[in-house]
């Protein structure tokens, strides 16, 4: 699938207003289809009748020739596009006055960083904190445990589409890859134009041809808990609960924490923490 030119020119306002116009019928909101129409989801004068906005205005959104919609034109467009919560949010984000560009790192001082460290290190469940790009900014010594072998270690989206073994350790890597992806554009909102985001997409676009599909989708991930299967290489089939931890005031740091779903998965956890990381902690 052929990534959108907007969301590559750093317009992504325009990008997803295209692709989640495409997603929604004239029947889901009781308009009649009518005979040949040329798009497979709604018109830009369908999306702006629905909206409460002018045709022509809606075509700028759409061109990235307009970027800053007031709230109350944010509000119709989720209405029209049928947005869940992740995705108001995202479109909320994207149209604000842009920020400064953040890096890696960026609203975690060192001593807020050494406190997380601390934190993880106390946790006896598996637990990474990733950043709003995915990187792994820290881990404890289950969570690099639970991903060894697996290399580039950096940025999970890189881990899970570049890491050889990554589709035999992730059981169900096909979903987990559509995730991966939807969690990386969700979290980065306002800041999907940043100087990181443009380093990270060439290379993940350029060497994994499922990424680029699900990049080009514009889907959104967001939630609090969800189920992994992992196939370890020393300790079986592992079933986890993974847990997302908003820290506020972080600059979208959060931390990912792996819970035993089952009774096997605990007694092979405390299997694993007799053992040595095979590979540096970072």
């Amino acid at each position: 699938m052929k990534v959108s030119s907007a969301d590559k020119s750093g317009e992504p306002l325009a990008a997803f207003l295209r692709a989640r116009r495409d997603r929604v019928r004239p029947e889901h909101h009781r308009l009649a289809p009518g005979p040949q129409r040329q798009v497979p989801g709604l018109r830009r004068d369908e999306v702006a009748l629905l909206a409460g906005i002018s045709t022509d205005y809606y075509v700028r959104l759409e061109q990235g020739r307009e970027r800053r919609p007031s709230p109350a034109v944010v509000k119709g467009l989720c209405r029209a596009l049928l947005l869940d919560a992740a995705g108001e949010r995202y479109l909320r984000e994207l149209s604000v006055v842009e920020a400064p560009q953040a890096v890696a790192g960026a609203g975690m001082d060192a001593d807020r960083l050494d406190a997380v460290h601390q934190l993880l290190g106390s946790m006896t469940v598996p637990a990474l904190l990733v950043n709003r790009w995915l990187d792994i900014v820290d881990s404890n010594a289950l969570g690099d445990l639970l991903h060894e072998g697996l290399e580039p270690w950096d940025n999970y989206a890189r881990l899970v589409f570049l890491a050889p073994g990554a589709r035999e350790f992730f059981t169900d890597w096909p979903e987990l890859a559509r995730c991966v992806v939807a969690a990386l554009r969700a979290q980065a909102g306002s800041e999907a134009g940043s100087a990181r985001l443009a380093r990270l997409l060439p290379e993940l676009l350029a060497h994994s041809e499922v990424f680029k599909a699900a990049w080009g989708e514009h889907h959104l991930y967001e939630k609090a808990i969800d189920h992994k299967q992992f196939q370890h290489p020393r300790a079986g089939s592992l079933a986890l609960d993974q847990h997302v931890l908003e820290l506020p005031g972080s600059e979208g740091h959060r931390i990912w924490a792996f819970h035993p779903a089952d009774d096997a998965t605990s007694k092979a956890l405390l299997r694993l923490t007799a053992l040595r990381p095979r590979r540096h902690a970072g």
